[in-house]
């Protein structure tokens, strides 16, 4: 299985999944909707925390994005990762990419602790798998008790994740959503 980049530099080119259900890409309709609604990502920063194959990051490097840092902790998933990038790399080769072998939620309270990557054109995409929805709660909470200037997404199931009724219990807001089928993309602030 594969799945391709919808736009800019690397429209069309094919991504590494991994092999079993160890993760599960964001679909191509929400991704367009999503990518559509920025169109250039000049000057982004993109953090994909639980990246699995990365293919929401380098939807953004495609597009124009300055940086993206990608995080998983799942070997399997890290080692198709790893090609991935390489892959991206050789089609946008002035593309900012790292990558981490680590635990998401460590990976972030280490970036909110040193400031690293502070800034308003800095995205953070949390997407764990969708029944671990602490993780989300993890996230936000470690997030928004900083003072992050950037922008945080989130990307769940209405079935089988974390709903927006559930992030807005926990005091946050979400003001910006795009959806396909029960999964949701949404935009959430305190």
């Amino acid at each position: 299985m594969s799945i391709n980049i919808l736009g800019g530099h690397a429209k069309g080119h094919a991504l590494f999944v991994p092999k079993g259900d160890a993760t599960r890409p964001t679909t191509v309709m929400l991704r367009r909707k999503f990518f559509d609604s920025y169109q250039n990502c000049e000057e982004m920063t993109f953090i994909d925390l639980f990246a699995g194959t990365g293919a929401m990051a380098f939807e953004a490097i495609s597009r124009g994005a300055d940086k993206a840092v990608l995080c998983e902790i799942n070997k399997q998933s890290y080692q198709v990762l790893v090609k991935n990038i390489q892959t991206v790399r050789k089609l946008v080769p002035n593309a900012s990419i790292e990558s981490q072998q680590i635990d998401a939620k460590k990976y972030l309270s280490y970036l909110i602790s040193t400031k690293q990557l502070f800034g308003e054109d800095v995205h953070i995409f949390i997407d764990p798998p969708y029944e671990l929805k602490s993780h989300y709660l993890a996230c936000l909470k470690t997030i928004f008790d900083s003072d992050f200037p950037g922008h945080v997404w989130l990307e769940s199931d209405r079935q089988k994740g974390i709903k927006i009724e559930e992030i807005e219990e926990a005091g946050y807001s979400v003001n910006k959503i795009f959806k396909q089928g029960t999964t949701f993309i949404c935009r959430v602030v305190k």
